[in-house]
């Protein structure tokens, strides 16, 4: 079970699942001989069948007190950092601190995770508010926004999509609170052998 999330995991255009996260988790299945068929649906919906039927896995997901007892944790597929990012030609802008923001005009797409973190800090009087992360990357670009918070693979996807590359900016700071692992985890209910088996073998991959 698994959203759509790219650039981690998506269905293409003939609904085979693809991404970085999807290509992981299809090796390991397939170094094992696993037959799975991955299914993309809403989060809600994945996760719900995930906790209740046995013998199904689910990624990307985060481990949290809350899910901890809930499954059994296969491993990480991803470990995933947001960054404060400017264009590489703007050595004028310097972030040593979150409140340094304050001095530039910040890019973030409206209600997603990193709005709603620096507007918990206090942080929205110079946010540009845009409607989508692609045009986020754009207004940089252009010069109508001088910083922007993006993960790395990330903006790796976005450039491929719009013609841009990962050298033509700068990461100035980490968003520590941001910055999370997606693991694979299975139902509690599958068997014990199973679950060593593939932790051993996800272990392998990483």
């Amino acid at each position: 079970m698994t959203e759509n999330l790219p650039p981690y995991q998506m269905p293409d255009q003939h609904g085979k699942v693809q991404g970085v996260a999807a290509k992981k988790v299809n090796k390991l299945l397939s170094d094992l001989n696993i037959k799975a068929d991955i299914q993309v649906m809403p989060w809600a919906r994945a996760y719900k069948i995930a906790v209740n039927e046995p013998g199904t896995l689910i990624f990307s997901i985060v481990r949290t007190p809350a899910r901890e007892d809930l499954f059994h944790w296969l491993g990480v597929l991803m470990s995933t950092k947001t960054y404060l990012i400017s264009l590489r030609k703007r050595s004028d802008i310097k972030v040593e601190r979150l409140s340094d923001l304050l001095n530039y005009r910040v890019g973030v797409k409206r209600d997603d995770v990193v709005f709603q973190y620096l507007q918990s800090k206090g942080m929205l009087d110079t946010i540009v508010v845009l409607p989508e992360t692609f045009v986020t990357v754009k207004m940089l670009l252009k010069g109508r926004a001088d910083i922007i918070a993006a993960s790395p693979i990330h903006l790796d996807y976005m450039c491929e999509k719009i013609g841009c590359k990962r050298s033509d900016f700068r990461f100035l700071f980490e968003l520590d609170e941001l910055s999370n692992d997606f693991y694979l985890a299975a139902n509690r209910q599958t068997s014990a052998d199973i679950i060593l088996l593939l932790q051993q073998k996800l272990a392998e991959q990483n």
